[in-house]
């Protein structure tokens, strides 16, 4: 509350105060248009000035962003603003844009992009004034497809967007050509604004294509660099998974069959953290280690209530003699999950798990030896650390059996 209250009293001392700073300009009487004027829309208003003049700089700051820009790109207007007004507009909207796009408030940056594209471009159109004869409607137009390709990297769109703005079907070459200088010069550098943001506050995002280092590198060299992922048993006691449940975060736990025996360990699937807090709500343990039966399922679960996406697991309350039971996991576990061997490149693991729309990958070694743990990763939490630009969250898609599979199993 005190953000938005403190950002909306700067804006408003801006908008009124900045004003008294320009000086007042005589109507030009060649121009059809009324001036001054006073009310919201339009242009040339009068503000302090007396009548025959109006204030340049409160034409751009006391009226709606699209009558902003559509007074910044008029033609034919070549003294109707004066420099130092662009100078303190131009600087204004740098200030307001810097500091309304790192908080919470919805304010967006398209339109202010544009007018402080369409400010230094007048500038640079007014100071060119003497050595050409382009209008500077066009400089304002060419100013802000600059800065707007500069910072979002976006080409076809803007074009689209400047075409319907001006309504010329001349200016698109010049305006492709100024786009297409505009985004190599910002690629040469940085990244877009839109991905800078992302990365500084930790958003999930995948890259369309990987990183050229990606190929030398395998997922399960990745997987070393932190522990094997938390896994659960078939039949697992009701302790282990609340200890699980409260000192985890992750999305979906790998299910073993033989993992305490000395045979080798079986994958049976992957198991939601939603299905595991159902699991406990509906008290649904057994007094004994063994595996249940359909109609036990079919009595206790549907198929609805194992689509919602419950996973809140502060109101579960277990008893200490409920955390001695067992729990069957296996009805309740997605078969066939995604899975990769661990000899697979980063580079062509992460074209899978982007382009399917994974949020879960287990990688699992290569060879399989009698008597040998198998340890099983998920690249749910290692994508996050291959780059800054990469993260685990897509889609939260592969843990879902499909209805008529959950049917034939009794659920």
């Amino acid at each position: 509350m005190l953000l938005s209250l403190g950002v909306s009293l700067f804006t408003s001392v801006c908008l009124f105060g900045l004003p008294f700073l320009a000086e007042c300009k005589p109507c030009d009487p060649s121009i059809d248009e009324i001036c001054p004027t006073n009310g919201r829309s339009g242009n040339f208003k009068q503000f302090n000035c007396p009548n025959g003049y109006y204030n340049d700089l409160s034409t751009l700051l006391l009226t709606t962003n699209d009558d902003a820009v559509r007074n910044i790109f008029s033609s034919n207007t070549p003294n109707e603003f004066g420099m130092v007004s662009l100078w303190i507009f131009f600087g204004l909207y740098c200030i307001l844009g810097l500091i309304t796009f790192g908080i919470a408030t919805p304010s967006g940056l398209f339109l202010p992009i544009i007018l402080m594209g369409s400010a230094y471009g007048r500038m640079l159109g007014t100071a060119m004034g003497s050595y050409t004869n382009i209008d500077q409607g066009l400089y304002a137009v060419l100013g802000a497809a600059s800065l707007m390709a500069g910072s979002m990297r976006m080409t076809v769109s803007l074009c689209v967007i400047f075409l319907e703005l001006t309504n010329n079907l001349l200016l698109l070459p010049i305006t492709m050509f100024v786009l297409l200088i505009a985004k190599t010069v910002g690629d040469s550098f940085n990244l877009s604004i839109y991905e800078i943001i992302l990365h500084l506050k930790g958003l999930p995002f995948l890259e369309a294509n990987p990183e050229p280092w990606m190929r030398n590198l395998t997922v399960g060299e990745l997987n070393d660099a932190k522990p094997p992922v938390v896994t659960l048993n078939g039949v697992e006691k009701v302790a282990n998974i609340v200890d699980v449940l409260r000192n985890t975060t992750h999305n979906a736990f790998p299910v073993l069959d033989g993992a305490d025996q000395n045979t080798g360990t079986e994958l049976h699937g992957l198991i939601l953290r939603a299905h595991l807090v159902k699991v406990l709500k509906k008290r649904w343990f057994l007094n004994e280690k063994r595996r249940t039966e359909e109609w036990e399922v079919r009595e206790k679960f549907t198929p609805v209530e194992l689509a919602e996406r419950e996973d809140n697991f502060d109101d579960v309350a277990i008893t200490s003699s409920e955390m001695q039971l067992y729990v069957d996991l296996h009805p309740l576990t997605n078969t066939t999950p995604y899975t990769v061997v661990q000899s697979m490149s980063v580079a062509k693991a992460l074209v899978l798990f982007r382009s399917v729309g994974l949020r879960h990958l287990l990688v699992v070694p290569k060879i399989q030896a009698s008597g040998v743990s198998l340890l099983f990763y998920s690249l749910d939490s290692r994508f996050k650390n291959t780059t800054k630009r990469v993260s685990c969250v897509v889609a939260d898609v592969t843990c879902d059996r499909d209805l008529n599979k959950a049917r034939s199993q009794g659920l």
